[in-house]
């Protein structure tokens, strides 16, 4: 997926996932739901219930699920998000 913007949200919908090839920099955020985070390389998973957040340094790809249910991932870049 293809997102050339400083701020987006994506809503998924139960088990749907969503590959994102480029997000460096950026803080990504369960806006609702829970999402399932796993990082291209990278042997940690992460799950974020609503109002979480990871700040993402300049990782490979990652695959973003929704679990549970209906899930709204929020992406800004990591200095907006402070």
């Amino acid at each position: 997926m293809l997102i050339d913007t400083s701020h987006a949200t994506l809503h998924l919908e139960r088990g749907q996932t969503s590959r994102l090839t480029s997000a460096c920099h950026s803080r990504l955020a369960s806006a609702a739901g829970t999402l399932w985070v796993t990082i291209d390389h990278d042997p940690r998973d992460f799950v974020l219930e609503p109002g979480e957040s990871i700040e993402l340094g300049c990782h490979d790809a990652l695959m973003i699920s929704a679990l549970g249910g209906p899930a709204t991932l929020d992406l800004r870049p990591a200095a907006e998000a402070h």
